[in-house]
């Protein structure tokens, strides 16, 4: 069952290398809800997310792209991992979106495994998220939750107002 935490997700501050998660369509766009304001605190994450959805224009959706929040070079703190779980192209049903919400959730613990300094709870990766799918792209947040509860290779601290 995910935690829930009333609160800011951007204030997260974990042990170990933090994930941030959120739901993107494929077309390079983190233009409204939550993603406008990640665009807005993580500029460089944006610019690779365009960049890796101009480059690979089909088959993004049931994927997860992880991208640094921060450029290395910047001589800044690197920030979290922002994890871009590719669910929707605004056009698909709520039974493909949630289907490719398991799918990019299972990318994501995937791609985790090969990054042991990630924070994690009790040895399992720890992800943070707003309610993925319930604002623009119109999914219950129950039948999301639902997908996340059945996920038994991550951990995920579900941030609300």
């Amino acid at each position: 069952m995910p935690r829930y935490i009333k609160g800011d997700l951007f204030t997260h501050r974990g042990k170990g290398v933090t994930i941030l998660a959120h739901a993107c369509n494929p077309f390079g766009l983190w233009g409204g809800g939550i993603a406008a304001q990640f665009r807005k605190r993580f500029p460089y994450a944006n610019k690779l997310y365009a960049e890796h959805c101009l480059k690979n224009r089909r088959g993004l959706l049931g994927s997860c792209l992880l991208v640094p929040a921060n450029d290395p070079s910047d001589f800044i703190e690197t920030g979290p991992l922002i994890a871009c779980l590719f669910t929707s192209d605004f056009e698909t049903s709520e039974a493909k979106i949630l289907e490719h919400t398991e799918l990019s959730i299972r990318s994501l613990a995937q791609q985790l495994e090969s990054i042991p300094e990630v924070e994690k709870l009790n040895g399992v990766p720890l992800v943070n998220m707003p309610q993925i799918n319930s604002g623009i792209f119109n999914v219950p947040w129950e039948r999301t939750e639902a997908i996340l509860d059945e996920n038994r290779q991550l951990l995920f601290n579900v941030y609300t107002l």
